[in-house]
């Protein structure tokens, strides 16, 4: 630092007799007609924040140059970065989204303003996977904090809103994408992710076509236990887990618009999610040992403790198809009309052998 400094200083202090020789020999720049500056992050940003500020309720806005600056490769992960926005993990990985602490299937969900019934793993509520969603196929993700006249029923405490990406967002040709690779540290087991996104538009007609690809393994471990008033362990339990994650996502949009009143469209979205799953668990029923064992609080001699042993080898699939046709018009300054036909299928699949020993030792 004491060799830099000094020489940083002289820089400076010689910079304006530089800039002064070279003034007075350069020609005058011809004068420009017009200075068009392009700044799509912050137009973003301002879309959204007008957006909030005209609603009608409490509704935060994640625009999709926001989303794209987070790591995140869900909506999951988009989501859990809103304040009053709790998030579900399994495998240290968001699932799924609690609002205001309720319970995830108080919230519904919108695509493209049609409303999107979920299934969770069990296929026991109507619970919405945002982690099947991969977090570049979307435009913009709105919030609902507060509910409206004309939301759902099932909207109990939020709602959120899912826009597929618009060809319209950018003039002309455009390409976007990323792509990256590591190793866990968990496991050290490979993650990779790539995804692309093309789009051409008019003043017109705008066409858009993009994929994602989101893939992981690692290996984790999980230690539980039980205790009874004493602070003595009851129930000691081991688990061991070996899995590999991928989400696929796929989507393309075509829009019309004849005038400034009228938009016409129909999009397209395909998401799958995998989940391969190795468990070994290991579950020492301590309270069933022989009395003539010792139990303490943090020592002991037992005897006949039952245990159990179990290896689960299980593949987890959910996929969601969502095609949507819509329009949005406007005529004159008091009439507006928005229609939308949709076809949605979501399916979750489980396929779970168990292998179950037990033994007392």
């Amino acid at each position: 630092m004491s060799v830099r400094l000094p020489s940083f200083l002289i820089t400076l202090a010689w910079a304006p007799v530089a800039l002064a020789a070279e003034e007075a020999t350069l020609p005058e720049a011809p004068e420009a007609d017009e200075i068009v500056v392009f700044a799509p992050i912050l137009e973003a940003q301002q879309r959204a924040l007008e957006e909030q500020r005209n609603a009608l309720n409490r509704v935060d806005i994640l625009s999709s140059d926001t989303v794209g600056r987070f790591a995140d490769q869900t909506v999951a992960g988009a989501l859990a970065r809103l304040p009053a926005v709790a998030v579900q993990r399994d495998q240290g990985q968001e699932r799924y989204i609690q609002v205001r602490g309720a319970p995830n299937r108080w919230t519904s969900v919108k695509f493209d303003g049609v409303p999107v019934i979920g299934v969770d793993e069990g296929g026991t509520t109507r619970a919405f996977r945002f982690d099947a969603i991969p977090a570049v196929l979307l435009s913009t993700v709105a919030l609902n904090k507060s509910l409206l006249a004309e939301m759902p029923a099932e909207a109990v405490v939020g709602q959120i809103d899912l826009r597929s990406w618009s060809p319209f967002e950018k003039e002309g040709f455009g390409l976007s994408g990323d792509a990256g690779a590591g190793v866990m540290g968990l496991g050290m087991g490979l993650q990779r992710q790539a995804n692309l996104r093309a789009s051409w538009s008019n003043d017109r007609i705008g066409f858009v076509i993009g994929g994602s690809n989101y893939k992981r393994r690692q290996t984790t471990d999980n230690r539980e236990a039980a205790y009874d008033d004493s602070g003595a362990p009851t129930i000691l339990d081991f688990r061991s887990y070996i899995l590999e994650r991928e989400n696929l996502g796929a989507f393309a949009r075509a829009e019309w618009k004849p005038s400034g009143d009228h938009n016409i469209f129909i999009g397209t979205t395909y998401t799958e999610f995998n989940d391969d799953e190795q468990r070994n668990q290991y579950v020492f029923q301590l309270l069933t040992a022989s009395p003539s064992g010792v139990r303490g609080v943090d020592r002991g001699a037992l005897v006949a403790v039952q245990n159990r042993g179990t290896l689960e080898d299980g593949d987890y699939r959910n996929n969601n198809w969502i095609t949507t046709a819509g329009g949005d018009h406007r005529f004159g300054e008091a009439w507006t009309l928005n229609w939308r036909v949709n076809y949605t299928e979501t399916e979750n699949t489980t396929y779970l052998p168990i292998l179950l020993q037990q033994a007392n030792n």
